[in-house]
């Protein structure tokens, strides 16, 4: 009897274990980063996280670590000069760090262009900086926008996300 109920403890915390050990392996698998260098808008971390997961829903990834990072037109504007030879404003980059069984990447994407956006399509910041980070995402998982035909596709995968996600990602 004794045996056996040492066995059943035993058992129970070797299961408890398992369960444990698969939670925290989980949480390590998608590792979602995000940074505000423009700091007039409080993000609401959990729903990216969420819009981000639901952006990499379809892939499989083994392991997943993004960092989103909110920053200005210079910021972008930089690197556009830098790493792209092009000296224009843009409202995102990607940068892809690894791309083969595991994501790491970088996003950056500019408030202020964020918000003329928002003006000139007549949509709320909270929809604009949605579509904003669906568009990173997608671009990191093989979408393009290069020709009207991947254009297409592209926003067309972008308004399916969009669709299902119907939270606040910042207060405006």
């Amino acid at each position: 009897k004794v045996e056996e109920m040492v066995n059943m403890v035993f058992y129970l915390y070797y299961q408890d274990c398992i369960i444990q050990d698969q939670n925290i392996h989980q949480k390590i698998m998608n590792e979602i980063n995000i940074f505000k260098e423009y700091i007039d808008i409080d993000f609401h971390k959990d729903h990216i996280i969420q819009l981000i997961n639901l952006s990499l829903e379809s892939t499989k990834y083994n392991q997943v670590k993004i960092n989103l990072i909110f920053c200005d037109n210079d910021k972008l504007n930089s690197f556009k000069r830098q790493y792209f030879d092009d000296d224009v404003l843009t409202d995102i980059v990607t940068f892809p760090i690894k791309n083969d069984n595991d994501l790491e990447a970088e996003i950056y994407i500019s408030i202020e262009m964020a918000k003329i956006n928002a003006d000139e399509f007549n949509v709320s910041l909270n929809n604009e900086l949605s579509r904003l980070i669906i568009h990173g995402v997608l671009h990191l998982i093989g979408f393009n926008d290069d020709t009207e035909d991947s254009k297409k596709i592209m926003f067309s995968k972008q308004e399916e996300i969009i669709s299902n996600f119907q939270k606040d990602i910042c207060s405006e």
